[in-house]
This record gives structure tokens, sequence and C-alpha cells, in this order.
């Protein structure tokens, strides 16, 4: 059986990854605030304002209307009192204590962060890999809403939750969700064109089960002083290898744009990317033809699937011209089986170990790989 390839897709799912502006590797408490008082340094679709001690201004910006604003919430901590937005935004009182998640990406972070108990609740729950959530939902801690796309409206409701973590998609609304009288919590952190500007958001999703606190930002400055020394490091290096990713289907190939973050990490970890140029902050669908002339001569191939091992004989089953790419003929095709590796979940708000293996993989390094194998 051929295995099903995954284009780059937006989620737990969704989309895995790319970002980047070099910044000094300060420590939070060292980082001043930006004139604007905004706390994010590298995400573009996020701004918070501190408005006093335990009280913090969150607007999620349109990642497809720059424009316009997705959201906004007033946190405001607990033991602050209560407090109302003025500018007619959402009002928290921190921290969340009953949280439904829709991504099996945020359920991962708010694990990692030691708030597990802090999830009542999770769409698309057959995508979860993290073993204490497989644990929780197995012995009912955690509750199976159903489908992302069809949830329980009844369950959700029945869950009580403090609020529920979604991912936007442009023109869409909520669905059932929008009837259950719960707050949306906007996670458009997948839209972000950098690896550090999606890492940075695991600050705002620390503020929600931790308050507002000198620690939100734990996660995250330790990942982009790590990623930029892999940077650097890359950087060392005098070849620059020419890469291109995912699978084309059915006559058509989805590659990440120039501006997105999956393009940027193959460009930080010293690589050459066809692509580099197109402006687009997402995925680009473009013919076979198209994409294959610019990717003939790439000398690696990164590509996923799911649930089955991918050898080179899928390769040349999957379109006639696959077996004329270089990487088919010199060795250069990877891939990863999103339904044993964790790459969806771990490496959103952990770029630097997707890094790692690029760097590996590019540069010939002989250090083990986390996520990536060689098609044989």
């Amino acid at each position: 059986m051929q295995p099903r390839y995954l284009p780059y897709v937006l989620t737990s799912l969704l989309s895995v990854f790319s970002l980047l502006i070099l910044t000094g590797c300060t420590s939070k408490t060292e980082r001043p605030v930006a004139k604007d008082g905004n706390i994010f340094e590298e995400a573009s679709y996020i701004t918070a304002t501190p408005g006093g001690d335990g009280v913090m201004d969150v607007t999620i910006l349109n990642p497809w209307d720059s424009a316009s604003i997705l959201a906004s919430y007033h946190l405001i901590n607990n033991e602050v009192g209560k407090g109302e937005a003025t500018d007619g935004g959402i009002t928290l009182t921190l921290p969340l204590r009953r949280l439904i998640v829709y991504s099996s990406v945020h359920a991962a972070l708010l694990t990692e962060l030691g708030y597990a108990d802090a999830i009542v609740g999770v769409a698309d729950a057959a995508y979860i890999r993290q073993p204490e959530l497989t644990q929780r939902l197995a012995d009912g801690r955690i509750a199976d809403i159903g489908s992302s796309m069809e949830p329980s409206l009844e369950k959700i409701i029945a869950l009580h939750p403090d609020a529920i973590l979604v991912s936007p998609f442009q023109n869409a609304g909520h669905g059932v969700i929008d009837k259950a009288g719960v707050p949306v919590i906007e996670c458009a952190d997948y839209m972000e064109n950098s690896p550090l500007g999606r890492a940075e958001w695991s600050k705002f999703f620390a503020m929600l089960v931790e308050g507002i606190s000198q620690t939100n930002s734990k996660t995250y400055d330790t990942s982009r002083d790590k990623y930029l020394a892999l940077v650097e490091k890359a950087r060392g290096y005098d070849e620059k290898p020419k890469v291109i990713t995912e699978m084309p289907s059915n006559g058509n190939w989805l590659m990440p744009g120039g501006h997105s973050y999956a393009g940027r990490l193959l460009i930080d970890a010293g690589a050459t990317y066809p692509f580099e140029n197109n402006t687009s902050p997402g995925s680009v669908p473009m013919s076979y033809e198209k994409a294959f002339s610019a990717a003939q001569d790439a000398d690696f191939w990164l590509v996923k699937s799911f649930g089955e091992e991918m050898t080179l004989k899928d390769v040349a089953r999957n379109h006639p011209l696959n077996t004329r790419i270089w990487a088919y003929n010199n060795g250069g095709i990877y891939y990863s089986d999103t339904s044993t590796s964790n790459l969806f979940e771990e490496t959103p708000f952990h770029p630097e170990l997707l890094l790692a293996d690029y760097i590996t993989i590019f540069h010939h390094t002989g250090d083990s790989l986390s996520y990536y194998r060689p098609v044989r």
C-alpha cells in the first residue's frame, strides 16, 4: 500500500514550522519591553501590553487581513480582582483551570508546562501522541469531544470549560462552539512566518494556565537561545545544499512559501530553498511541472508520511519524474512518519529540535535524528 503523504497542514496536524529574526540571547528580565509596551518581540500576530501588576491586554491580529483584529483579551490574575475589558474584548480571570483544546500541538505544550490537569477535553483525540495525555484520555480524566469539524456541543457544555482553544481559519467561524457561550481563544500561532515567532506564543499560553508571571517566558527563552546557537552553527558550513519538501499529489505540489516558518527553517539550517523568494506566508500550490523545473537538482528532499514505512519504490510510484530528481539518486530523500514521531506535537514551540535534524541531514554531522530517517 502506498503511504498516505501529508502536505504541510495547519495544526496539531497544522503546519509545523518555520521562522526567525536574529536577536540577542538575553533573559526575559534583561530584555527591555518594546517602546509600545508589547512583550512580544518575534511574533507578528499577537501583542500583549501590561495594564498594571497582574493585568495584561492581549490582541490577536488577523493573519489574513493586517488591518483587522481577530480577537482581544483582558487578562487579570485572580488575586488582582475583577475587571472588564474596555474595548469590547473578552475578560479572562487567570489562571484558567478547565480548558477544551482542539489541537494536539497546544495540548502537548500545556502538558509540558505542567498543566495537563487544566485540560478537560480535546478534539481529534486520535492524533494525540503525548503519553500523559493518552493515559488521561484512556482513564477518562480528559474527554474526547469528537472531531474538530463536528464536535459534540452536549459534551462541551457538560464539561463547563473556562475557555476553548481553537486554531482559526480564514473566512471561517467556530461552528457549534459559538452556541456554547464559552470564551474562544484564537490560536493563530501556526500562521507566524518565522520559527521563533510561533514559538514565542508559548508565553501567551503559559499566561492562561500560570497567571501573568515572570515565568511565562521560560519555555520560549530556552528554545530561542538553543535555536539561535544552531543558526550560528549552520552559518559555519560552506556548503548550501538545495532542499525541497513535501510529496506531490494528483499533479500538484504544495510547497512552503518563502515567508512561511517552514521555508525559514530551511534557510536557517544553511540550505538553499528554490522558492525562497515567494512571498507567501503559507503553503503554495503549484503544478508538478513548475515545481519539478525548480526542484530537479535538489540535493535533499524532505517528506512526511503517516502510518507506513516509505521506500524509493513509493516515491517512484507517486510520479514517474520523481526518479529524475537528484535527491532520489543520491540518497537524499528523508521522511518523517508522523504516526510514530512527535514532529507535530513537539516542534512548533521547540523549533530548535527540528532545526537540529535539518542541520544533521544537510551537513552530514553524524548526529542522531529525532524525526526523520532516510528513504531506502
